[in-house]
């Protein structure tokens, strides 16, 4: 059964340090990455994301058409700054994701929806740049590389993408970690299939135990 953190290590395993994280503590890291995104989202419990931009001088700029990278559609990016901080918007490819979010049986996620996952998300980022305090670099360091005794240490990314993934799911109060809707496109657009899924759901629950 899909949960939380089944969802937080699929996102955890695409960071380029995984291997360098230590067995026991995967864990810490799937945990503690959404108890931070959870505990942000509380301090804007039922507050609209849109006007939280908005008391936030953050610009919201949408384009028609989404820049493409490797074969993966990019559904925005942010741009932040001490005097500007904004996020660009490719209504095209958040219409596409919503329009192909169906997966267990659920219908798919509204466009208005789609939007807001990924307005949040960028929030926390925002959050994160405006307090100089990332969730990657607040978690324990992993050592890349030993030398005649000295350590080379590095952090894990992509944990402030999971505490991003907990922030929107708690303010929005989705059923899901929103990063499930990325694998239900690539389910709804021939790019992976049901068993590839149900596969790493599997292998990711048996890591956790």
């Amino acid at each position: 059964m899909v949960n939380d953190r089944i969802l937080a290590l699929c996102e955890l395993s695409n960071d380029l340090l995984y291997d360098k994280i230590p067995e026991g503590k995967i864990s810490y890291y799937v945990d503690s990455s959404l108890a931070a995104g959870r505990a942000a989202a509380k301090e804007y419990t039922g507050m609209d994301i849109k006007k939280l931009y908005h008391s936030n001088n953050i610009q919201i700029e949408y384009r028609k058409e989404s820049k493409g990278s490797f074969g993966v559609m990019l559904r925005g990016q942010v741009v932040l700054g001490k005097d500007e901080s904004k996020v660009e918007l490719y209504s095209s490819s958040i219409e596409s994701l919503a329009n192909n979010s169906q997966i267990y049986g659920s219908a798919p996620i509204s466009y208005d929806l789609a939007l807001n996952i990924h307005l949040a998300h960028e929030f926390f980022h925002f959050l994160e740049y405006k307090s100089n305090n990332f969730v990657s670099d607040q978690l324990d360091s992993v050592v890349i590389m030993k030398i005649f005794g000295f350590q080379r240490l590095a952090h894990i990314k992509r944990c402030s993408e999971i505490a991003a993934h907990g922030f929107a799911k708690e303010l929005l109060h989705l059923q899901y970690l929103p990063n499930l809707y990325d694998y239900a496109y690539l389910i709804n657009t021939g790019k992976m299939t049901e068993k590839d899924l149900s596969d790493m759901m599997s292998r990711m629950e048996s890591i956790l135990g």
